[in-house]
This record gives structure tokens, sequence and C-alpha cells, in this order.
């Protein structure tokens, strides 16, 4: 559905907050849920792109398929918006303007 209305309704600004989230799980219902402060503030103009910036700024393979990573039970948006043109999640192909991804790196994961 994500995929679908991208490419019905083209967002042509996408503003991603990671000054402050948590990791572990989605809210304070999850055993070992922690908080953490990247301090990150991710803009792009293409939104799949955007997506992946800041997804690997979470430590997460932008590209991993539906069964791998963070994507182990569901789909990668991201590859599905990416397979109607919509955009890239190749990061070699998307300029990152500002702090490049390996300093703002904060993993979610651990």
């Amino acid at each position: 559905i994500v995929a679908d209305i991208c490419g019905a309704r083209p967002i042509d600004l996408a503003i991603i907050d990671g000054v402050e989230s948590v990791s572990r799980g989605e809210g304070p219902w999850i055993p070992g849920i922690r908080l953490i402060r990247p301090g990150l503030l991710i803009a792009g103009t293409n939104p799949v792109s955007t997506d992946a910036v800041a997804t690997a700024t979470m430590g997460y393979d932008p590209r991993a398929p539906k069964g791998v990573g963070v994507f182990a039970k569901c789909d990668n948006t991201m590859l599905l918006a990416e397979a109607k043109g919509l955009g890239t999640t190749d990061l070699k192909r998307i300029e990152v303007a500002g702090l490049p991804i390996e300093k703002a790196l904060t993993r979610f994961d651990g």
C-alpha cells in the first residue's frame, strides 16, 4: 500500500525525525526497549532514497529482501517502491550532503 500511495501521490519532500527514538521495540510495552538519541534530521526530495539513507544510519541494509535482517517477517517497502520506479535504495547512487552515513550511524539493534 505504501508504494502504491507514493506512486499515486508523489512526495516532494521527505523529512525523517531521528533526533530521539527507541531501539529494540516500537513502544514501552516491549521488554528491553531503550531510548536512544541519534540527533539526526534527514531530509530529501525522494522518499525511497531518504528512507534508504535513514535505514542505513540505523545500521540496517536498505536493500535487504523479505526474510533477511530487519525485514525478517515483512516486505521491504523501499524495495517494492524501487521496483515501481519511485526511487533507489542503492546508497552508491544517492547523494548524501552533510554528515556521511558512516558518521551518522546509530545502531538500533544493539
